[in-house]
């Protein structure tokens, strides 16, 4: 493969065809088309003009890109085999290349700055193409597909595959189905990271005896985040377009009247059928979310309380009568006003992102909850996150801010999967947020009942039960750039900005020299 930088051509790596049931198997490609021009996104010299040439093998009916081959290229069903390893160009779009040195770059500017795939174009184009107005400059949409390619090539890198997508259909929809194929494989244990260990959230308990069990802390958290979802109750279905407000299997009653309990269908385009409240319950809705009506509002309310500003300077006396306060009491109480109406009538979101993350600050599993922060979910989550069939996984402690409920919840459905493992609340929000007289809580999940958890001789905490708190800090910044993604973007962006964020943390915890590791599977 030619390197992209400086090279006037970009052609496959592989110069004779590699389809072993091809009969001209090993035998030189050919060359049936003139180089067509792109445009190269390079680190150091901007954006730079490349030809890309396509070799072809008859036999096969094969063609072969600098990223990729393709059989039968014509066929709706045919699929992009992509090469093996990271390459050094990735194909943003059939004109438009990126240099894998600056997606490092965009990996680390959407990471740590919070950048969106159009901030990143322009930071691009004002400061390191050096020409604003260049024809062919960058824009949002190359950076995001380049992103999700740059990504799903360096998972398959990772665990040795190749890389499959279809060929056919736009480059945004192209990459659909490998992105929940990865989503899966991320839930629960599939962060690289999940069996990480230090020295600053495993300890040695009891005493400096290496020989005695080791305690392992992490903390369980929630922050606000999260994508569209169906507005049914409980529905996890996924949604054709962000802009929905039901997936497939609930999408009939998109053509059913918005308001709760009415089952007239829709009309006139509106989201309400044709009985009049319905609809001027609609109107209304439709003008509150207009600058227009709150602005009118705010007159309104200007007027109305000079009015009343007015009304009292000019009474010549300011105590009531008698007589009217009488006439008020003894006039008959007005009806009972009818109960609001009520709809559904614009999109939900998730409700959170549970993350659970290890005292030093690696973050182990991200779970996304629907409706609730519940005891239920979160005990999912914890069974996902450290299976049976992983039983040395299981931490000694998991703080968590609920983990009173949380406990209650375990002895009630008799779960016993987690046995063994501490529950306390964390410090900040067991001195600030649960109270003394709960006795439950102040005999199970007080930290100050773990002798582990405490160091005696120094009088302080053993681990950083804030963990999670200061994760969320950064975490968080994350909600505009996911708010109006699908589903699976908006999952598969967080898991990789996770991944990111631990191969930094990880770096800084050897610096400090907390010797991270890997604790291999067959000991787990």
């Amino acid at each position: 493969l030619h390197r992209a930088i400086g090279a006037e051509v970009l052609i496959s790596p592989h110069r004779t065809c590699i389809n072993v049931d091809c009969p001209d198997h090993g035998k030189p490609l050919q060359n049936p088309h003139k180089p067509f021009l792109c445009h190269l996104f390079t680190v150091d010299r901007g954006v730079l003009p490349i030809r890309v040439l396509t070799l072809y093998c008859k036999a096969c009916r094969t063609t072969y890109r600098p990223n990729y081959s393709v059989s039968d290229a014509d066929s709706p069903l045919s699929v992009r085999r992509y090469h093996k390893g990271l390459p050094d160009v990735i194909d943003a779009s059939e004109h438009y290349y990126f240099d894998t040195r600056f997606m490092s770059l965009v990996r680390a500017q959407m990471a740590f700055a919070h950048a969106s795939g159009e901030t990143v174009a322009r930071i691009y184009n004002l400061g390191l193409s050096g020409d604003v107005n260049h024809p062919h400059s960058m824009d949002g949409d190359h950076v995001w597909q380049a992103f999700y390619l740059h990504a799903l090539l360096l998972d398959a890198a990772r665990r040795t595959e190749i890389l499959c997508l279809p060929h056919r259909g736009k480059q945004a929809e192209r990459f659909r189905t490998a992105l929940a194929l990865r989503n899966l494989r991320m839930a629960g244990t599939g962060q690289p990271q999940w069996a990480h260990a230090c020295n600053e959230c495993e300890k040695v308990s009891g005493s400096a005896d290496p020989s005695q069990p080791q305690s392992i802390a992490c903390v369980m958290d929630g922050v606000t985040l999260g994508h569209p979802r169906c507005i049914v109750t409980h529905c996890v279905g996924r949604l054709s377009s962000p802009r929905d407000r039901f997936c497939e299997d609930h999408s009939h009653l998109s053509k059913v009247c918005a308001i709760d309990g009415c089952q007239e269908p829709c009309s006139d385009g509106m989201r309400t059928c044709g009985i009049d409240t319905h609809r001027a319950f609609e109107k209304r809705q439709r003008e509150r979310g207009q600058a227009f009506y709150r602005l009118k509002r705010r007159m309104e309310t200007k007027d109305a309380l000079a009015a009343l500003g007015r009304g009292f300077a000019s009474s010549p006396d300011l105590d009531p009568d008698p007589q009217l306060i009488n006439q008020r009491t003894l006039a008959p109480k007005a009806p009972a006003p009818e109960q609001p109406l009520t709809w559904h009538g614009i999109r939900a979101w998730t409700h959170n992102e549970q993350l659970i993350v290890k005292c030093c600050g690696v973050l182990l599993s991200r779970a996304t909850f629907y409706t609730a922060e519940s005891p239920s979910n979160c005990l999912r989550f914890l069974l996902a996150t450290f299976p049976s069939h992983y039983p040395r996984s299981r931490p000694s402690f998991c703080f968590f801010d609920n983990n009173c409920i949380l406990l209650k919840h375990i002895l009630a459905t008799n779960e016993s999967r987690l046995q063994g493992m501490g529950l306390p609340v964390d410090v900040f929000h067991a001195v600030t947020k649960h109270k003394d007289t709960d006795e439950f809580c102040r005999m199970n999940c007080n930290p100050a009942t773990f002798p582990e958890l405490y160091d005696q001789v120094h009088r302080k905490w053993i681990f950083n039960s804030s963990a999670a708190e200061q994760t969320n800090a950064w975490f968080g910044q994350f909600q505009p750039l996911v708010r109006e993604m699908r589903e699976e973007n908006h999952n598969f962006f967080l898991d990789e900005m996770i991944l990111i964020h631990n191969e930094w943390q990880v770096a800084v915890l050897f610096k400090r020299g907390a010797q991270p590791r890997l604790v291999p599977i067959e000991e787990l």
